[in-house]
């Protein structure tokens, strides 16, 4: 008998509720993957049975620890990953995706360099950058941080005026920004695609994305727009994934505009729009993200439902534990509630709603029963 130690199948960086939803999907493949969280009450840190609480850069530990291990959050360091993957190790999606999908900078420099459609963009040093750029392409300018920062921190800004955008400067005083040209949007769409190793992919059901305050509030799938629209927006995301050589999730977010598609970001794991996908496909994209790092047969992405809602649950300034009122929103039938174990903020993403049938109109209201239930407040239509 080996006096080796088993190594766990897959570990996750992070313990958000990403990772307690691609937990739960592991579980239900017989394998209990190990967590490397920052606190104990973290969301996926509460139901699991094997975490590790450390700083979310203390990573070297766990590889050696697992067969694979993949990221839920896009705090982590990206040279440590780089250097413990040269060593051998494997982490998923690979490094070549993860560069793209944490630093925005490069990875509007790849997609422009692959001749695909983004904002045009610029590097802001100093504030006389931010100014040469609006003075080019006018007021609003959207600024960004190029790496995201620390969980619940904004990372995105509006700035309608150059003592505005000056303002936003000195206060993220530090951290590398970029500055974008405004665009008009007609809708956000979402592609969320798996893809193994060696290159099979399966791609879900474009998501229409609804902004509340510069957050995800509300994913509607079939998205509506043309069947030219889908292909295409399916076409790119997919080129995307094939070049980066992803494995596991990959979302690309899509701004459309009167003049067509436009790349908006990456995302190298399970996201926020395809939280439908649980109750909507027969594979989520949790169990696919699972099941493509682990290098498995991926499961069917097909909608299962002619119309499908998700409404997520974003805590006010009431302080409402949505917990309290879960009885109210499990009376809305056809609604399924999901709850992310997080004391309640101003902002912060509590948990989500998802609603299924067959009219998208009347599935929206129902999710917006449950919704407004759990936050203890009236539905406003």
């Amino acid at each position: 008998m080996s006096d080796l130690p088993t190594l766990s199948q897959l570990g996750i960086v992070g313990a958000g509720q990403i990772a307690r939803m691609t937990q739960q999907a592991a579980l239900k493949l017989g394998m209990t993957p190990r967590l490397l969280a920052e606190d104990l009450g973290d969301s996926a840190a509460q139901a699991a049975s094997d975490a590790v609480f450390a700083h979310p850069d203390a990573v070297a530990g766990l590889v050696e620890e697992c067969r694979v291990v993949t990221v839920e959050h896009e705090r982590v360091d990206i040279g440590l990953l780089q250097a413990l993957e040269d060593a051998g190790h494997c982490i998923r999606p690979g490094l070549k995706t993860i560069r793209a999908a944490f630093d925005k900078m490069h990875q509007r420099r790849i997609l422009l360099n692959r001749s695909l459609p983004v904002p045009v963009f610029a590097e802001l040093n100093s504030p006389d950058d931010l100014i040469d750029f609006a003075t080019v392409f006018g007021w609003p300018v959207v600024i960004k941080s190029i790496r995201a920062g620390q969980a619940g921190e904004r990372n995105v800004w509006i700035v309608e005026s150059r003592a505005e955008g000056l303002r936003v400067m000195s206060e993220q005083a530090g951290r590398p920004l970029m500055a974008e040209n405004f665009q008009s949007i007609v809708s956000e769409l979402v592609v969320i695609l798996a893809r193994r190793p060696g290159g099979n992919v399966r791609v879900y059901p474009v998501v229409e994305s609804i902004q509340r305050d510069l957050q995800r509030h509300v994913m509607r799938t079939p998205a509506p727009v043309g069947r030219e629209i889908l292909n295409e927006a399916r076409t790119m995301a997919t080129a995307i994934a094939e070049h980066l050589d992803a494995v596991g999730i990959l979302a690309v977010e899509f701004f459309l505009t009167p003049d067509g598609l436009i790349v908006n970001e990456l995302a190298a794991r399970p996201h926020n729009a395809g939280h439908g996908t649980i109750e909507g496909c027969p594979t989520s994209q949790f169990e696919n993200h699972v099941r493509a790092v682990l290098d498995l047969p991926l499961g069917p992405t097909w909608s299962a439902h002619k119309a499908v809602v998700t409404r997520n649950v974003i805590g006010g300034y009431d302080h409402v534990d949505p917990s309290r009122n879960l009885a109210e929103a499990l009376a809305v039938e056809g609604v399924s509630v999901h709850l992310y174990g997080k004391i309640a903020a101003p902002g912060r993403k509590l948990g989500h709603v998802t609603a299924v049938g067959d009219d998208l109109e009347q599935v929206d209201e129902m999710a917006m029963r449950a919704e407004a239930a759990l936050l203890g407040r009236r539905p406003s239509w």
